[in-house]
């Protein structure tokens, strides 16, 4: 690492506006330099995980998906199963006796 201190608060003095201003973009800071400085301070937390981002190399942020860990699932047991049955057959039920009242009022 260098020895040079390096400001993390950086704020660009926004001039006085009046109706003959124009901007020609010098009171912007790339996004770069910020995250080049931020990428230099060596953070106390991992945020990434918690907000749902990622960091790359340079320290830019990105929307990319965080997968959660994989792992197997359970086989169902017996009560389940029964629940599972049931729900098909009352959800079969339900769409026949739509289907049979579509039928009568057409």
């Amino acid at each position: 690492m260098s020895d040079i201190n390096v400001n993390t608060n950086i704020e660009a003095e926004t001039p006085q506006l009046n109706e003959t201003h124009h901007s020609d973009g010098s009171e912007l800071i790339p996004a770069e330099v910020q995250a080049n400085i931020r990428h230099d301070v060596v953070p106390s937390l991992d945020h990434s995980a918690a907000t749902n981002y990622t960091v790359d190399e340079e320290g830019l942020l990105n929307n990319y998906a965080i997968e959660p860990d994989i792992y197997p699932s359970d086989y169902p047991s017996v009560k389940q199963q029964k629940r599972y049955v049931f729900l098909g057959a009352a959800a079969i039920l339900f769409v026949g006796i739509l289907v049979l009242i579509s039928f009568v009022a057409s």
